[in-house]
């Protein structure tokens, strides 16, 4: 039979347990604040037939300051912008290519003019609405055409496009995407963005991160990211879960862990939203800021 301790002893005893535990250092768990900005696209969450300038009303009315878009004309940017001032809104990106990105783009002998003039209509669009951040393709893979040549007409290309939005205090951001869907483009994995934008080494020639199509490519997500915001070759990040691209928290991408990456290497840029929602607009838009600040 054990010896019973004395109350003495017990409280004796729980004191120095008490001043042992209160000596350890506790575990660090907190994150750093996120200093990133959120900026939803308006193309594939909202209804067709709403107006941009509605969607610019709920993407506010939700707490967002941030907001992307593909295409627009002069005039409808334009529009755009004298809402989005109204509603404190900035503009993280646009798209930075016409067609040409989607097709010659800089892959074809001979277009590269064409490319570069679709750049600079894009820079106007981009000055309209106060937007730093191009998002580009550089076209096709062309058959006919070896593929050291295509990959030195991308350079050179893109230097040519680094200067054009330099000059206007904008980035031309290459997005990769993504097989099965795109497997006529040109660049499809970080890996391939990363060697570009590395080759190419200028300061107005970044990379977009968009999660949905890398993680179809490569996977790989945290260590590419980590790797790419490290080196400094990303600017721009895109969420949307796989399957189905929509909003994070509906597929298999760990979008908690991705966010405290971020938060952790202080990522300070913009997430563009480029995702569809499983419910609505403003569903999609609860579960991304709950999974970004939570």
């Amino acid at each position: 039979m054990m010896p019973c301790c004395s109350s003495r002893e017990w409280v004796l005893a729980i004191l120095v347990f008490a001043a042992l535990f209160a000596a350890a250092p506790a575990e660090e768990t907190s994150l750093p604040t996120a200093k990133y900005t959120l900026s939803c696209n308006i193309e594939i969450m909202f209804p067709q037939e709403m107006p941009p300038t509605e969607r610019l009303e709920i993407i506010a009315a939700e707490g967002l300051t941030a907001y992307s878009f593909w295409h627009a004309s002069p005039e409808l940017a334009q529009e755009m912008a004298t809402a989005a001032k109204q509603l404190n809104l900035t503009c993280g990106s646009i798209s930075g290519t016409g067609d040409a990105g989607w097709s010659t783009g800089l892959t074809k002998p001979g277009a590269e003019n064409r490319y570069l003039e679709q750049i600079k209509e894009k820079i106007e669009i981009a000055q309209i609405v106060g937007c730093q951040n191009l998002i580009c393709f550089v076209g096709q893979r062309q058959a006919d055409v070896p593929v050291d040549q295509q990959r030195q007409q991308i350079v050179a290309g893109l230097r040519k496009a680094g200067d054009l939005a330099e000059k206007a205090d904008l980035y031309i951001v290459l997005e990769p995407l993504s097989r099965p869907g795109h497997s006529h483009m040109t660049v499809l994995t970080a890996k391939e963005g990363f060697d570009i934008i590395e080759e190419v080494n200028h300061p107005h020639v970044k990379l977009d991160f968009d999660m949905f199509h890398l993680q179809l490519s490569e996977g790989n997500l945290i260590n590419n990211l980590r790797r790419g915001l490290e080196k400094g070759w990303i600017r721009f990040v895109e969420v949307g879960d796989v399957p189905g691209r929509l909003e994070p928290g509906t597929g298999e991408v760990n979008y908690q862990n991705i966010f405290s990456i971020l938060r952790e290497l202080g990522y300070d840029g913009y997430i563009g939203m480029e995702h569809g929602t499983s419910s609505t607009p403003q569903h999609a838009i609860a579960a991304v800021k709950k999974m970004a600040f939570p």
